[in-house]
């Protein structure tokens, strides 16, 4: 018994000598692990900060590449946008004197030579706006601004552009517009035409027999009611393009056909613009068989009824009044050029070499139009405009077309809101120039009381019924529903037009340019939406001057229009 307890002692302390063996085994396995880890953690944050560091490192030394290319890009873009403007100065007067000479009496032969000359030139500005947009858009210039537009009617427009070109090849040319395709889309209307423009201008190109069919569908989205996607196909039967050259056509200054069929921007183009547009264009084509080009674009349907104000004003020489015109041009070529279109168009004008030489001007005179280069010295077109509009003298609410060798969009709203009343590209025809003056308001000219020492002060209430309404504008829009539009949206223009007229005198008391601008802009839109161009222009000319020493002469006017308007409205509304 004893010496089993000895025995079972015995191991006992065996059994605790090796526990503890193992416990100081197991702590100085723990402890190595431990050093080992803590190893291992020291090292790892030091990678995370020198991963860190190479990171701001990388990310500092991308924005300084990012910042030294967009400014490489910009200052290519206002390389090529100094340089379209010096070019466009010789081509305006290519353009503008040929344009005369064609008008004058020519042989067979000298005629075919000036087509040539005027046919080139034209070519030459093509050539420059393309240019123009693919700098601007890889210096990430072009902002998209989607407007309600009618589909129908733009379309339709497009393809009658190219209608003559196509039939003096022989080619056939037609527009299909689904039925499920809506009246009113929301869409960048200008880029929008830039690409279909591109693709038939590109179809006709390489097309030498057959013809171009435009096909336009729209599939509406099952999730967002509104919403869908516009298709746009244009198909020819050219000379087609081969499998593996399909992809490289988008690529910018790529050209497959021949050196003489331009550059290759205008493909690169739609591609760039249907990207920024959140959409895509693809390409299917068979040497020989032909192509077909297909633009895939969202948009949302509009139900706005967006109708522009335009004067019905003739753009023949015999439909322009006689105006007293100042032309603001410091280029002696492009003088030359101007005043003999305006000669062309019945008018004559006097020069100015720079804005502070116009400005003069038009303190000491009494013109009634002002066109305006923007790039001029001493003082430029933006300066000008800016000492015009903030004039304590009567030129404050002078009529100005802005001049410039610029086409793009974001160009002429800037100009507009700088406060030019309408915009001319160099080099403009004498269609568009024609078109620019008829549309200068006549009661513009006649009705701030500061003029009247110098002006004879129109009388409205000579005005006959049907020059102040009529159903000629709707008729025009809307076809035979322009009754049924008319009954529609006339009470409501009476209604909201009248409480804000009362508005809009009240902001004019408090001198309240801000809610004058809104106020002017809401009523303008609800005149020109029944064609009421008198009171459209008007109040055009207050959201424009909405701090013009005649302010409140111009917002009599308003009264006494929408007083006259009210019993004619009223009148056909009964007889519906």
């Amino acid at each position: 018994m004893q010496d089993d307890t000895k025995t079972e002692l015995a191991l006992s302390k065996k059994r605790a000598q090796r526990f503890k063996t193992a416990c100081k085994t197991a702590e100085d396995l723990l402890e190595h692990k431990s050093r080992e880890l803590f190893d291992s953690n020291q090292k790892l944050t030091a990678a995370q900060a020198a991963l860190e560091n190479d990171v701001v490192q990388a990310t500092y030394e991308l924005n300084i590449t990012n910042q030294r290319l967009q400014k490489t890009l910009d200052e290519k873009s206002n390389f090529i946008g100094l340089m379209s403007h010096e070019v466009r100065t010789p081509l305006n007067a290519i353009i503008g004197l040929s344009e005369i000479l064609l008008r004058t009496k020519l042989d067979d032969a000298q005629s075919d030579y000036i087509n040539t000359i005027n046919s080139g030139a034209n070519s030459l500005i093509v050539l420059l706006d393309d240019m123009l947009d693919i700098t601007k858009i890889e210096a990430g210039r072009v902002e998209l601004k989607p407007e309600p537009i009618d589909m129908r009617s733009m379309l339709k427009n497009v393809v009658t552009m190219f209608k003559q070109t196509a039939a003096q090849k022989g080619l056939s040319l037609n527009l299909k517009i689904s039925a499920a395709t809506p009246k009113q889309l929301s869409i960048d209307k200008g880029r929008y035409k830039q690409i279909i423009n591109n693709l038939i201008n590109n179809a006709v190109k390489n097309t030498n027999e057959g013809g171009i069919v435009i096909q336009v569908s729209y599939t509406a989205d099952t999730i967002y009611q509104g919403v869908g996607t516009l298709i746009t196909r244009v198909i020819d039967s050219g000379v087609g393009i081969p499998t593996d050259k399909q992809r490289s056509i988008f690529n910018a200054y790529e050209q497959l056909g021949q050196a003489t069929q331009g550059v290759g921007l205008g493909l690169s183009i739609c591609q760039q613009l249907s990207e920024l547009m959140m959409g895509k264009i693809t390409c299917k084509s068979k040497v020989g068989q032909g192509s077909i080009f297909e633009v895939n674009l969202p948009a949302e349907q509009s139900f706005q009824i967006d109708i522009p104000v335009k004067t019905n004003t003739p753009k023949s020489l015999k439909a322009l009044q006689p105006l007293k015109i100042l032309v603001a041009e410091d280029n002696p070529t492009n003088q030359k050029v101007i005043t003999a279109q305006l000669s062309q168009l019945g008018q004559r004008a006097d020069l100015a070499n720079n804005g502070q030489e116009a400005y003069d001007k038009l303190i000491s005179g009494d013109y009634d139009v002002l066109i305006c280069d923007i790039l001029m010295p001493v003082m430029d077109g933006e300066q000008t405009i800016r000492k015009i509009r903030t004039s304590k003298t009567k030129i404050a609410g002078s009529y100005c077309i802005a001049l410039t060798a610029s086409n793009y969009q974001d160009q002429r709203e800037k100009l507009l809101d700088a406060g030019f009343d309408a915009f001319l590209s160099k080099p403009a025809s004498l269609e568009q120039l024609a078109d620019e003056l008829s549309h200068v308001p006549f009661d513009l000219r006649l009705e701030s009381p500061i003029v009247a020492p110098f002006r004879k002060q129109p009388n409205v209430e000579k005005k006959s019924e049907k020059e102040i309404f009529d159903f000629t504008f709707l008729k025009t829009q809307f076809g035979d529903a322009y009754r049924k539009i008319f009954i529609e949206i006339a009470p409501s223009f009476l209604e909201h037009s009248y409480r804000e007229v009362e508005e809009l005198e009240q902001s004019i008391i408090r001198a309240n340019t801000d809610q004058i601008k809104r106020l002017s802009h809401s009523m303008k839109g609800a005149a020109s939406s029944i064609g009421l161009n008198d009171l459209t222009n008007l109040l055009l000319q207050i959201e424009n001057n909405p701090d013009s020493l005649d302010i409140q002469e111009k917002i009599k006017r308003v009264r006494q229009l929408m007083d006259k308007l009210k019993p004619l409205i009223l009148s056909e509304i009964k007889k519906s």
